[in-house]
């Protein structure tokens, strides 16, 4: 008679659940397992004989036939191996399947019985609650991480002789105590640090405010990729419902650890320009999330985007607009959430010194055109904010930065808050909610017709402008945008 137990498969960010059915008949020995395994799942035929054998149990010389439920489902990775070593246990009626009852398995195993750390444990975890599931047995290195799931108690594996020695009451595997999310903050405020950039840091915290794309301008070691990198430190702490959606993004990716199971600080991704569209974007023979779904609720930051393949920086066009990527192959389609602020930086020609006052700009007008030209009309239109950085006189980098003393992070954590209580991040207006909470009074909205019909903006800069002036508002506490929020918005949308 065949037995049944239960396991998990997952397809990009969705769980579900597979049914592992043994079954041990007469016959020549053989190993068969069906149901649409990868090679994977194949292989693991071997490490569950030698971790059965060498976990002091007999492994049976008959016909042995696995069967993965549903059949159609593709199933990959080694996180079968414990399922399928317990029901062949079970089928041979070395153990007894009483004491996992509304249970769900998954583990991988190496030839000597341990079990290893699998990829995806806060996903399952959450899947096995919504299919009616009470007990969960996993990695003893993924319990934290799955333990946060509420209304399911998640037990913690070593080795397979543990699990054998749990079915058979000789032990009691006491479930992991509930997670709590510690949040863990970052590091001090380090535009304090800069000097002069005055305008860069202004634009940056408003970016940092709305979540909004912007691009930085200027000739080498004028420092915009050093404000760049400060960016980070100015974010505004994650709620909870971010800290999981990014958690189980890195968990899928299998990037957690056992001492940080949770993503706690926003991703901060920062691609060298070699970086290729499928590491970038997801994908590969097994898809994956690429850096813009790891960088979900955080930031992708290009340093001289100009230097990226014209494809990659396309490929962004969709994710931007959209906050997802679908990765689509001949038999999956797969949907990732990338909802990312882009901050890029480029220099305005190939010597760097087009426009720079000091230095002459040794590039023709064609060479200057077709640089710039690396970055389409249709890109460009997705960033929200453009600025010109001008490099610092020396002797202003000696001078007390106007910064100093203002703890940009709190107001723009203050800023945060008003915006959690529309529901989204300014950014993320959509046009209903532009009508509802960005109002305008008669005077801003003809400075604004005037600015669109002048510098030729689009609808979606248009809307963008719009936003930009939500989070200066928000950022100065202000209930309504007002003239001068309206028009700072203006001079950051002047490429």
């Amino acid at each position: 008679m065949a037995t049944k137990i239960y396991s998990c498969s997952f397809s990009g960010l969705e769980c579900q659940i597979v049914e592992v059915e043994a079954d041990i008949s007469n016959g020549l020995p053989s190993f068969h397992i069906v149901g649409l395994g990868d090679i994977s799942v194949q292989e693991s035929k071997e490490r569950v004989r030698l971790s059965i054998k060498n976990s002091g149990m007999h492994f049976p010389l008959t016909r042995k036939t696995i069967n993965l439920a549903p059949a159609e489902l593709r199933k990959q990775g080694a996180l079968f191996d414990l399922p399928i070593a317990l029901s062949i246990l079970i089928a041979s009626k070395q153990v007894s399947p009483d004491r996992l009852e509304k249970a769900l398995i998954v583990g991988e195993l190496s030839l000597d019985g341990r079990v290893k750390k699998i990829s995806g444990a806060l996903p399952i975890a959450q899947a096995a609650k919504e299919a009616g599931f009470t007990k969960v047995f996993l990695p003893s290195e993924n319990s934290k991480e799955a333990a946060f799931i509420a209304g399911i108690s998640v037990y913690p594996l070593e080795s397979l002789s543990q699990l054998i020695d749990h079915c058979q009451n000789n032990i009691d595997i006491l479930p992991q105590p509930k997670t709590r999310i510690i949040k863990v903050e970052s590091d001090s405020d380090h535009f304090s640090g800069i000097f002069g950039l005055e305008l860069a840091k202004r634009a940056l915290t408003i970016a940092a405010v709305g979540g909004h794309n912007a691009l930085l301008s200027g000739s080498p070691g004028c420092g915009k990729t050093v404000i760049s990198r400060a960016f980070r430190s100015i974010l505004p702490p994650m709620s909870e419902r971010e800290i999981i959606e990014t958690t189980k993004i890195f968990s899928i990716a299998g990037l957690l650890n056992e001492e940080f199971p949770f993503v706690t600080r926003r991703p901060f991704r920062e691609l060298h320009h070699t970086a290729s569209i499928s590491s970038v974007i997801g994908g590969g023979s097994q898809p994956k999330p690429g850096e813009i779904s790891l960088a979900h609720n955080g930031v992708v930051f290009f340093d001289e985007i100009a230097e990226f393949p014209k494809a990659l920086l396309e490929s962004l066009r969709q994710p931007l607009e959209d906050k997802f990527i679908h990765i689509n192959r001949a038999k999956s389609s797969l949907k990732f959430p990338s909802n990312f602020s882009l901050i890029a930086t480029m220099n305005p020609c190939p010597c760097g010194y087009h426009g720079d006052k000091k230095v002459k700009c040794i590039c023709t007008d064609h060479q200057v055109k077709q640089y710039q030209k690396k970055l389409s009309g249709p890109l460009l239109d997705r960033f929200d904010i453009f600025l010109d950085i001008i490099k610092s006189p020396i002797k202003d980098l000696f001078e007390k930065s106007r910064a100093q003393g203002q703890n940009l992070k709190s107001k723009v954590s203050s800023a945060q808050k008003i915006q959690l209580q529309r529901g989204a991040r300014n950014s993320d207006l959509s046009i209903k909610q532009i009508k509802e909470f960005c109002r305008l009074d008669q005077k801003s909205q003809t400075i604004l017709n005037q600015a669109t019909r002048n510098l030729h903006l689009s609808t979606r800069a248009y809307f963008k402008t719009i936003r930009i002036a939500r989070s200066i508002a928000d950022l100065e506490q202000s209930p309504a945008i007002q003239l001068e929020h309206i028009t700072e918005a203006i001079q950051y949308r002047q490429r």
